[in-house]
């Protein structure tokens, strides 16, 4: 059973590749179950914009098949999870990148920081995720830097002629504004995780907590303190107890800390639109919420 949500978000983004895609998923499936020599379990139903599967070795062991229609993310993720060798983020096992089909490490027991329940805990084993993976990075052109990240912000105004469109005008003044100043000031590159939110933290008997689902940007550290629990609808208060547990335990400078998640929760509203035509209004929310800060 493929996810209907996943089948939507396929289709949303590559159209007609998507639509192919999806027919031959079944084919493929069973030419790397054969290749691989591994038993596949149903696709977990919160996929969203990948086939995700728990996969039985024939040695006794567990892993994860992803798969995706093959595109350039799916290249800088493989990338990305080399560089950082197990260090933070999950084992890249097998990549085909023309297939489109990686083999992953499996997180267990995998449970998602993101149903953690304590917050001052789980700030402090983010931050320790982002020290193991922050390295700096040799052969930088292989990876995007955030700099091509926020030109995302010209793309929603050539869009929208010179305008913002559906989203508030001073919103995107704001972001901007701020995204220009973060870019041109930069203390340090490393590689960064780049979507490092509770949901892609999981639980791991061999390392304690380890991350998914790496873009593999280049920016500074501070770019990857994560957007609040946007399911927890958070108000203004505890975003802020959240940003000064962060701030205590980093040692990032607070401004910069607060400027990062405003411009970041602005852009993915932005590739929230650009993906489905619909804005994540929780993105937009969080950036209005950490605009007033």
């Amino acid at each position: 059973m493929i996810p209907d949500q996943l089948k939507k978000n396929i289709i949303d983004i590559y159209a007609e590749q998507g639509l192919k895609w999806l027919d031959g998923l079944p084919d493929l499936l069973n030419t790397y179950e054969t290749k691989l020599q591994l038993k596949l379990d149903g696709c977990y139903v919160d996929a969203n914009f990948n086939y995700v599967a728990p996969a039985y070795l024939t040695d006794g062991s567990y892993a994860v098949l992803k798969c995706s229609p093959p595109d350039q993310s799916q290249k800088q993720e493989a990338l990305a999870l080399r560089h950082y060798n197990g260090q933070g983020c999950v084992q890249l096992l097998f990549f085909d990148e023309n297939a489109g089909v990686m083999l992953l490490e499996k997180a267990e027991p995998g449970h998602l920081l993101e149903n953690y329940s304590n917050d001052a805990q789980a700030c402090e084993f983010a931050i320790e995720i982002m020290r193991r993976l922050h390295k700096s990075v040799e052969n930088i052109d292989r990876f995007p830097s955030l700099n091509d990240w926020f030109d995302g912000f010209n793309k929603l105004r050539q869009r929208f002629d010179g305008k913002t469109g559906p989203f508030p005008e001073t919103l995107i003044d704001k972001a901007e504004k701020i995204s220009s100043d973060l870019l041109a000031s930069m203390s340090k590159n490393v590689l960064l995780h780049g979507d490092l939110h509770y949901a892609n933290i999981l639980s791991s008997d061999k390392h304690g907590w380890i991350a998914i689902d790496p873009k593999g940007v280049v920016g500074e550290p501070e770019f990857e303190i994560p957007l609040p629990r946007l399911g927890h609808s958070p108000d203004k208060k505890t975003i802020q107890q959240n940003i000064d547990r962060f701030v205590a335990i980093s040692g990032f400078d607070r401004e910069r800390v607060v400027s990062w998640i405003f411009v970041k929760a602005t852009l993915a509203a932005w590739w929230s639109f650009e993906d489905s035509g619909e804005i994540a209004k929780s993105f937009l929310q969080c950036a209005e919420c950490v605009g007033k800060i």
